[in-house]
């Protein structure tokens, strides 16, 4: 039989977790004050130092703010800059592992153009067909149908209406920018993605999710193959320098 060891928490989690429980049972909601530093501690049964290093965590993580003068106050408007901002983290130190992240993107923005499609206002239909203009007239620069292709997907991400899934996907390309050096030749934005491009708009434009959801999955399900392929191929070549077969017929 295994026994798990016991867990040793510090002072402060323990404090973060009793907050926590005051807030769930008291209900607190987005805007609602905690009861004031010296009343919260004996409350919880802490010391106020320790209760001060919580909040500095709490307020941290976008939690509680603290307001000079009036006190500790419920704020949840900055956890997803908090919660991307961690994630933009983790995404730039497994940036290597490109065939998952595009898997991440795949799941997330194929829901986000469903979103959109729902979503949508005229004006931001609007937008992205002016955008797809753009990268159909410049989509043999390089420099400029990538820049138009990326405006294509955060408007897409900005139509959805959902801070969260627009702040995610944003990290996620800023991350995934590396990958275009392979999945965009020399020549400029493939005629396929500049298709799949308008696809998916006029998905959007008439407002259907099926066929949005359906598109956008088509189209990163078609890039994530051109990365995983470029990926095979530089680590092949890599092998074959390392090995002195580089070069040589098979």
């Amino acid at each position: 039989m295994s026994i798990e060891p016991i867990k040793k928490t510090s002072v402060v989690e323990q404090a973060i977790g009793k907050i926590y429980e005051l807030i769930v049972a008291q209900n607190l909601k987005e805007n609602d004050r905690l009861p004031p530093e010296r009343q919260l501690s004996e409350m919880l049964g802490i010391s106020r130092n320790s209760l001060r290093e919580a909040i500095r965590v709490l307020d941290v993580l976008g939690i509680i703010r603290v307001d000079q003068g009036s006190g500790m106050v419920i704020d949840a408007t900055k956890v997803s800059d908090v919660v991307t901002r961690h994630l933009s983290f983790a995404l730039l130190l497994n940036r290597d592992k490109l065939v998952e992240l595009f898997e991440a993107r795949l799941v997330v923005e194929t829901e986000c153009a469903g979103f959109a499609a729902a979503r949508a206002t005229p004006a931001e239909i609007a937008a992205l067909r002016s955008a797809y203009e753009k990268l159909v007239e410049f989509r043999t620069e390089r420099a400029k149908g990538i820049q138009y292709e990326l405006a294509i997907h955060a408007l897409i991400a900005k139509a959805a209406h959902n801070a969260v899934l627009e702040k995610i996907l944003s990290s996620l390309r800023q991350v995934l920018r590396e990958s275009r050096e392979t999945t965009v030749p020399s020549s400029g934005v493939t005629s396929a993605t500049v298709e799949s491009q308008g696809k998916i708009i006029d998905a959007i434009g008439r407002h259907d999710q099926i066929a949005a959801r359906a598109f956008m999955y088509e189209h990163i399900a078609a890039v994530a193959e051109r990365v995983k392929k470029g990926a095979e191929a530089v680590a092949a070549t890599a092998t074959g320098k390392a090995d002195g077969t580089a070069g040589k017929p098979a």
